[in-house]
């Protein structure tokens, strides 16, 4: 059976990727060709997409396909439903923001609008950083597909056809294709290693042929990535020569990085960093989820209403959008916890005398 640890060096991963994906959404600036740290920072995507597929091949061992579910749901949906409602509103409420229509809002609840945006060619996210969302989700109905046909003991066969899949995509000139895109062929890879790292670090694999296997998928689907990866760069790419390079080198330090975070996770034993990990760790989704439409529009309105630089002050705010996300992290933690205690707390509700004051039934908890 996998080791159900707390990798506490991969929650430290993801803040910093999240961070890394809010300051080049900030900072950035397409049409220059100066190299900045944050000129990167959109491959904080596939560290994301990395660790959600070691995340998520750990959490399948040993738990019923209806509870994997029934979780990814709670920690997904609820959050994700009231910023989307909020990015909806705001739109409509800050003075010279462009105004989102009712369509939008309606297709990005489903977190797969831009799979349906794709197929009906009609509008556009309520928030273009969702679409990694909408990848996200993807991945998880697909290896929830293979599991429920099949099983989890086989979910190494579901790993060879996927990365498979994606090479021939890409050798026949088919990966544009709607289909195709639907087997994320162009980020597959990612959460391949990821999953592969997951099955290799659960030291489960008993017989010599499938131990090397698992090796030779992880560094098949890490070549992959590399050679994929020039291959769907934004255009901003062909400014500077050197980008194509850093991203490469780039993508190496992931390969790299992230086993040995793994590795190195069962040495933080104390329980100070341990809860500060977790914290962060915790923020990392309602950041991402806020960070972009609705902090681009609260910073374009204040420096405009201010007479203020933008990227001056957008520093300044990304210190309050951080513990706006540490807020919503909290609140969203009891949330999830009243979710998956529905059915006790409403028991204990309906036994409670109406004139007897009712105890906090909620607590703060972190979710991996």
């Amino acid at each position: 059976m996998l080791q159900k640890s707390y990798f506490s060096l991969l929650d430290v991963a993801r803040f910093l990727a999240a961070f890394w994906v809010m300051n080049y959404h900030y900072f950035s600036v397409p049409e220059s060709s100066a190299i900045h740290w944050y000129r990167y920072g959109n491959l904080g995507v596939q560290l994301f997409f990395i660790i959600s597929g070691f995340v998520i091949f750990q959490s399948l061992e040993g738990k019923p396909l209806k509870e994997f579910l029934k979780g990814r749901f709670i920690r997904l949906f609820p959050l994700f439903w009231i910023i989307c409602t909020l990015t909806y509103i705001i739109s409509h409420l800050v003075p010279n923001t462009n105004s989102l229509n009712f369509w939008q809002y309606l297709s990005s609840m489903t977190m797969l609008g831009d799979t349906v945006n794709g197929l009906t060619g009609l509008h556009s996210l309520i928030d273009p950083s969702y679409w990694t969302l909408n990848v996200e989700l993807i991945f998880y109905i697909l290896i929830s597909f293979f599991v429920y046909f099949f099983s989890y003991e086989k979910l190494r066969h579901f790993l060879i056809g996927w990365i498979i899949l994606s090479g021939l995509s890409f050798a026949l000139h088919i990966d544009q294709n709607f289909f195709i895109n639907l087997a994320l062929v162009r980020h597959a890879s990612y959460f391949i290693f990821g999953s592969t790292l997951a099955l290799i670090w659960s030291n489960k694999t008993k017989d010599f042929i499938s131990y090397y296997i698992n090796w030779i998928l992880l560094a098949t689907s890490a070549a992959f990535s590399i050679y994929l990866i020039p291959l769907s760069l934004p255009t901003y790419t062909s400014i500077n020569p050197l980008d194509a390079e850093i991203v490469i080198y780039l993508h190496l330090l992931f390969f790299i990085t992230i086993p040995l975070l793994v590795y190195f996770s069962k040495y933080v034993k104390n329980k100070y960093f341990i809860r500060v990990f977790m914290i962060i760790g915790g923020l990392t989704y309602p950041l991402y989820l806020l960070h972009q439409k609705i902090g681009n529009t609260l910073i374009n309105y204040t420096t405009n209403k201010l007479n203020i630089p933008w990227n001056k002050f957008a520093f300044i705010f990304e210190i309050f959008i951080l513990i706006i996300s540490y807020f919503v992290y909290v609140q969203d933690s009891k949330l999830r916890f009243w979710l998956r205690n529905y059915n006790s707390n409403w028991n204990i509700l309906k036994n409670k005398p109406l004139i007897e004051p009712i105890a906090p039934l909620i607590i703060p908890e972190v979710i991996l």
